[in-house]
């Protein structure tokens, strides 16, 4: 027995060396550049945390509005209703939805679970991919430089630190094209059936995933993939079996939809910029996603990257017709992503945010093969800008709106948008930029309310970025409070929560905005009532109660 035991115990001795032997080699094997991009991953997520515990505004519309989605599905979650996340319709499937609400599950209900739990998913998935792609396309160094350029992409800088389901759209679609890709156009079986499941979970996250994904398969089918069936089948069936139960259940949704983002109509719909939707084909449409890149997406250092990385791109696919050589079908998938995004009427600056992996890795994969007199100079200026990029919108260098620009010939556009300008430097985002401090504090006072009793609150009408109804709706959870649709319905002890513009005599807020404005807590029913006769309550300030003639 004594032998047996011993016997047994050098076996698992032997064994735990040996896996710890291969598990030695298989990280040796791995590149000092895919080191680098583990890094780089690991501290943007850092910053992205520490962002947090800085910030204290309240967030904007659309970021608000996903959070409360996450929030509600993580709440069905919770009392055991496991479909009706899929089945109730937000406009949006619900795979970010349900990313938050595994936030919410881990961090409570806040804003920073939600964004966390989002940035969790799509900055490791991201980088990843477009390491990958970049690694097929032109080794190592190329999937490194991709991996680069798309964590120092503004946009991606900017709403990692937002409830917006673009980013992770972006990321599973670039897995997406890396798992095509891999599959050597659809002849590794398995491959197959990863790259089809990819695009099945990108389709669950917004609905213009096509877009950014049928190029690259147009080119991949029409250069070699039609010969492998088996593959095309392998792909296409866990993609319908992921994706398609949600779309034919909304199907009637998603028709009126498309319809609304795509008619005529919507032209005269206004715009998140301001003016209103340009004409299909009109100058302004046609140009309108190389102003967005020029201006709030990449800016003028990452944006001639990719324009000149594009044109290496043509000459190589026009003069190498070798099957190896991946630029037509990245090249395909830029240009159907861009088609896409111009027909549709319906615009913001986010929207092509997916194609990100086709111009990551065309703006980068040509450096590595340049002349050795050549590449260290140009791969320095790249990460020069991706960290100029990074800390303007991660920690305001240079200060809360500065804005560095060339204005062109006929400049006109004083929107973000900016036709006719070129963004050198900035710190504004879309929409975020460094944390802000004092803009407001909304959640310290209401959690301060909450302390002192107030146990409902209400708010309506005003909805600047700062002090939007659904971004302090977030907020009112995040205390703890209940939030009351109807003002009138307020008692005594609860408060109506205002901004108020300064004005001589007024008496003094409880908090300011940035830009000055008054937030105030008015006790009880707000309705029917002069401004000057309301009473209000500050947690802190003495006296704590008081009225329009208090003292400043």
């Amino acid at each position: 027995m004594t032998t047996d035991v011993r016997s047994a115990g050098r076996r698992t001795s032997q064994l735990r060396v040996w896996a710890a032997g291969g598990f030695e080699k298989r990280l040796a094997a791995v590149s000092n550049d895919a080191r680098l991009v583990a890094l780089a991953t690991l501290g943007f997520l850092a910053v992205t945390l520490w962002w947090f515990t800085q910030d204290t505004q309240v967030s904007d519309w659309d970021s608000a509005l996903h959070t409360l989605y996450s929030f509600t599905v993580h709440d069905e979650i919770a009392r055991g209703s496991l479909t009706a996340p899929f089945t109730e319709f937000t406009t949006y499937p619900p795979l970010g939805h349900l990313i938050g609400a595994l936030g919410v599950f881990v961090g409570g209900h806040s804003t920073r679970a939600v964004v966390l739990g989002l940035n969790v998913v799509f900055v490791p998935l991201l980088t990843l991919s477009c390491y990958g792609v970049g690694r097929l396309l032109a080794g190592t160094r190329a999937g490194l430089l991709a991996a680069l350029f798309a964590l120092g992409t503004p946009m991606i800088v900017s709403e990692a630190h937002e409830a917006y389901l673009d980013p992770l759209q972006a990321a599973l679609v670039a897995a997406g094209v890396y798992a095509i890709l891999a599959s050597r156009r659809f002849e590794r079986l398995w491959v197959s059936v990863l790259a089809g499941a990819l695009s099945g979970l990108a389709m669950l996250t917004k609905e213009t995933t096509p877009i950014f994904l049928v190029g690259l398969l147009i080119v991949s089918v029409a250069r070699g993939g039609f010969r492998n069936w088996r593959g095309l089948v392998a792909y296409a069936v866990p993609l319908g079996a992921i994706a398609a139960p949600w779309y034919v259940y909304h199907h009637g949704e998603l028709s009126q939809l498309v319809t609304a983002h795509t008619s005529a109509a919507n032209i005269a719909e206004p715009n998140p910029l301001g003016h209103t939707y340009p004409g299909l084909f009109s100058f302004k449409n046609l140009s309108w996603y190389f102003w967005d890149a020029a201006n709030i997406q990449l800016r003028l250092a990452l944006l001639a990257l990719f324009l000149a990385g594009t044109l290496a791109a043509v000459i190589s696919a026009v003069r190498d017709r070798r099957s190896d050589n991946l630029h037509p079908e990245l090249l395909g998938g830029a240009l159907i992503s861009w088609v896409g995004m111009t027909w549709l009427t319906h615009k913001d600056p986010r929207y092509d945010l997916p194609a990100l992996v086709y111009i990551a890795v065309l703006a980068t994969a040509w450096i590595p093969g340049l002349s050795q007199r050549i590449r260290p100079w140009l791969t320095a200026a790249l990460v020069a800008a991706v960290g100029a990029s990074f800390a303007s919108l991660a920690f305001g260098v240079g200060g809360n709106g500065y804005v560095q620009r060339l204005a062109l010939p006929g400049a006109f556009d004083k929107t973000p948008l900016g036709a006719r300008y070129i963004t050198l430097y900035s710190t504004q985002g879309w929409l975020r930029g460094a944390p802000e401090r004092n803009d407001g504090n909304v959640l310290s006072l209401m959690r301060a309310l909450r302390r002192r009793g107030v146990t409902a609150v209400s708010f309506c009408c005003a909805n600047p970025v700062a002090f939007n109804v659904i971004g302090l709706s977030v907020v009112t959870a995040e205390a703890g409070l209940t939030q009351t649709v109807d003002p009138t319905a307020l008692r005594p002890a609860d408060v109506f929560l205002a901004a108020h513009a300064p004005m001589p005599g007024d008496p003094p807020p409880c908090q300011r905005l940035r830009d000055g404005t008054g937030i105030y807590a008015e006790l009880g029913n707000p309705v029917g009532k002069p401004f000057s006769s309301y009473t209000f309550i500050c947690p802190g300030r003495r006296p704590e109660i008081y009225g329009y003639r208090a003292p400043p």
